[in-house]
């Protein structure tokens, strides 16, 4: 995983982020999940034994236990566009719920060998579980974070190719009844309605839509009053996002005697850097067209030289120069 996946991640870790991430995104910002009835859950998905294909581990999930009822909420983090997602999603909660079954298939084989009425009937033995037992329902978002627009597929259905469509065919009627399986898409680096958040998420999914446009970047950051004043695990968090690279050695320099860290501050600072940095690569670059053009003109006066004194075609000039015809042509476009 890499290092903005892992900062992601450990920024949702927090109850309240998590709890205001599925506020926004599935309810529009109402106060649908409580942060204090979510507990840890994040843990791999184990097969059977004797089945092939080991087991999977969701990025981070939790339980939301209201009363007596339980819901499975997870976060897919990506930095980059998987273009299977929709099907690792499904895979992902396919998981989930064949881990509750086989758990109250064991809990009932118990029960049954120890004597009590479990099964009401041969279909409930069958299966293993009655037939009014109920699973927790699974809710995973797909929260995308990177630089590039999301293009990849947004449900099951976007992966398959159902063939031509057409009356003959039957290809629009074989997708009508396709049984798909949407994507809870988050996409990050798209403009969002950020109203809803309740928390210092608000301002990291307004800010990265600006990532990798540092014109706009700048623009924003100017009137951006709330980045002068973040959190620490916030600014930090951004700075991994946005790719300032210097801002956790150098941290301290950007603490306000409030104690928090002024975002903008560090971001003036990288993009002077990367001015600063582009001045000294220009003048390099100069530099070497400057010797580059030097030795051309060498090549081309002791080539013409000889051409002169002894009165010898170009191809002979340069066999006597020691030098390739390609490489006098070269120089002769440098100058």
């Amino acid at each position: 995983m890499g290092q903005k996946n892992e900062a992601m991640l450990s920024y949702l870790e927090d109850d309240g982020r998590f709890a205001d991430l599925f506020n926004q995104s599935y309810f529009g910002g109402r106060q649908v999940v409580d942060a204090g009835e979510l507990e840890e859950a994040s843990e791999a998905y184990h097969e059977k034994p004797g089945v092939k294909g080991g087991g999977r581990a969701r990025d981070l999930k939790k339980r939301l236990k209201s009363g007596r009822e339980l819901k499975i909420l997870a976060v897919e983090s990506q930095s980059e566009i998987d273009y299977i997602m929709p099907w690792r999603v499904m895979d992902y909660d396919s998981r989930e719920y064949g881990k509750q079954i086989r758990k109250a298939q064991r809990e009932n084989r118990r029960r049954d060998k120890a004597g009590e009425e479990v099964y009401k009937s041969a279909g409930e033995r069958m299966s293993g579980m009655g037939r009014e037992e109920r699973l927790a329902p699974v809710y995973t978002i797909c929260l995308y974070h990177g630089a590039e627009p999301w293009d990849g597929p947004r449900s099951l259905k976007d992966m398959m190719d159902f063939g031509e469509a057409g009356e003959e065919a039957g290809g629009s009627e074989w997708e009508e009844h396709f049984a798909d399986y949407p994507l809870h898409l988050v996409s990050a680096c798209e403009p969002m309605d950020c109203s809803g958040f309740r928390t210092s998420l608000k301002e990291l999914f307004t800010i990265l839509p600006y990532h990798g446009d540092k014109k706009r970047l700048k623009e924003f950051m100017g009137k951006a009053s709330a980045y002068r004043r973040l959190d620490d695990e916030t600014a930090s968090t951004i700075s991994v996002l946005l790719g300032i690279g210097k801002y956790e050695e150098e941290k301290e320099k950007y603490r306000t005697e409030e104690g928090e860290y002024d975002l903008c501050k560090a971001i003036e600072d990288m993009m002077e850097d990367s001015r600063q940095e582009g001045i000294v690569e220009g003048e390099a670059r100069g530099e070497a067209r400057g010797e580059a053009r030097g030795d051309a003109r060498r090549i081309i006066s002791v080539t013409e030289s000889i051409m002169k004194n002894l009165h010898c075609t170009l191809e002979r000039a340069c066999e006597i120069a020691g030098m390739p015809l390609a490489e006098y042509r070269q120089a002769k476009t440098m100058l």
